[in-house]
C-alpha cells in the first residue's frame, strides 16, 4: 500500500469520525430539546392545573331508623350533644332511645319541656317521666326491670348525670307517662351528653365528594387517577378504580354527570365538549371502605399529572 492509499484511509476514518461526532452532537441535542420541551409542557401543564375537593353530605340513615325490637318500642339512636325532639301521645305512648356506652362512662340526660307550666310529677295527667335501662335489660311496658334508672319531679326541666356502670354496649332509655292517661302528654327536648366527649356538631355523613376543575387544563382521560383513603392517623390505604356506580368494600368510582347539585341548587354540568373534565366542571367522587367505623379521616385525589389534593371528613355513609 503506497503512501497516498494510506493518507487517503486515514482521512476517510478521520471523515467519518467527525460525521459520527456531529451525528451524535445532532440527536443529542433533539433528545435534550425534546427533553427540555417535555419537561416544559409537564410544568407548564401541572402549572394548569388546579382542583378542589368538596363533600356532599346527607343525613344519615340510622339517624331515623328505629329497633325493631323489642315490639312497640321502637328505640332510635341518639347523638352525644345532638338535641333530639319527641312527643308522647295516646298513641304513641312511649318514646324511647338508645346510645353506646362503655363501662364505667357516665352521660348526662336533660329533657325539656316544650311548652311552659307543664311538670314531669308522675301524679300529674300529662306527666312524663324518663327510665334509663342498661345493656342487659329493655324499655318494658313497666318499669321493674332490672337495671333502671328514673327520675321525675315537679320541674319543666329535668337533667341529671348518671354513672354506666352495668356494662358496656347500647343504653337506652324511654320517655313515657307513668300514669297512662288516654290523653296526649306533650312534645318534649331531650339531650344526652356522654362523658367528656365532644359533642358532635351535626349527624350527616358525607356521601360523595365533588372534584371541581378550577385550573386551564382539561382532563379527557383519567386514567392513572389515584384515590387514597387515611383513617385516624395510622391507617391509609389505596383505594381500587371501579366501573361500577356504587364502589365495593375498598373501591373507588367516579362520574361527570350532566347535572348536578351545588349548594342546593341543580346546575348543568358537562356542558362543553362530552365526556372531558374542563374547566369549572366537576366530577363526582365515591368512595367505600372497609372495616369502617363511623371514623374521621381524610381523601386524598391524585391525577394522572400527580396533582392531588386532600379533603378531610368527619363521618362517611359508606354505602
Amino acid at each position: 500500500m503506497g503512501p497516498s492509499i494510506a493518507a487517503l484511509i486515514v482521512i476517510s476514518v478521520l471523515l467519518t469520525a467527525v460525521i459520527v461526532m456531529f451525528r451524535a452532537t445532532q440527536i443529542g441535542a433533539t433528545l435534550m430539546a425534546n427533553a427540555t420541551r417535555a419537561n416544559a409542557e409537564r410544568v407548564a401543564d401541572v402549572a394548569n392545573t388546579s382542583f378542589e375537593i368538596s363533600s356532599v353530605s346527607t343525613t344519615t340513615d340510622w339517624y331515623e331508623q328505629a329497633e325493631t325490637t323489642p315490639p312497640g318500642y321502637g328505640c332510635k339512636p341518639i347523638v352525644s350533644g345532638i338535641e333530639r325532639t319527641g312527643e308522647v301521645t295516646a298513641v304513641d305512648p312511649y318514646q324511647c332511645y338508645w346510645f353506646d356506652a362503655n363501662d364505667g362512662e357516665s352521660a348526662t340526660i336533660k329533657v325539656t319541656r316544650i311548652f311552659q307550666g307543664e311538670l314531669f310529677n308522675r301524679g300529674t295527667s300529662n306527666g312524663i317521666s324518663l327510665d334509663l335501662f342498661d345493656p342487659s335489660s329493655g324499655p318494658t311496658s313497666g318499669n321493674a326491670a332490672s337495671g333502671l334508672y328514673f327520675f321525675d319531679s315537679y320541674a319543666p326541666v329535668h337533667e341529671k348525670n348518671f354513672l354506666l356502670n352495668k356494662g358496656s354496649g347500647k343504653y337506652r332509655f324511654k320517655i313515657w307517662s307513668y300514669g297512662g292517661s288516654a290523653t296526649d302528654h306533650g312534645a318534649y327536648y331531650v339531650l344526652v351528653t356522654k362523658g367528656n366527649n365532644p359533642p358532635l356538631v351535626s349527624v350527616d355523613c358525607v356521601e360523595s365528594f365533588q372534584i371541581t376543575n378550577n385550573g386551564s387544563k382539561s382532563f379527557s382521560n383519567l386514567a392513572g387517577m389515584d384515590v387514597i383513603a387515611s383513617i385516624g392517623t395510622t391507617t391509609m390505604t389505596r383505594l381500587t378504580e371501579t366501573l361500577s356506580a356504587i364502589p365495593g368494600l375498598n373501591e373507588w368510582s367516579v362520574s361527570l354527570p350532566a347535572t348536578t347539585t351545588v349548594d342546593g341548587i341543580v346546575i348543568n354540568n358537562d356542558v362543553y365538549e362530552k365526556g372531558i373534565l374542563n374547566t369549572g366542571e366537576l366530577l363526582e367522587l365515591r368512595v367505600k371502605l372497609a372495616g369502617y367505623m363511623s371514623e374521621s379521616g381524610t381523601v386524598t385525589v391524585v391525577l394522572p399529572n400527580g396533582v392531588s389534593s386532600t379533603k378531610t371528613f368527619d363521618l362517611l355513609c359508606n354505602n
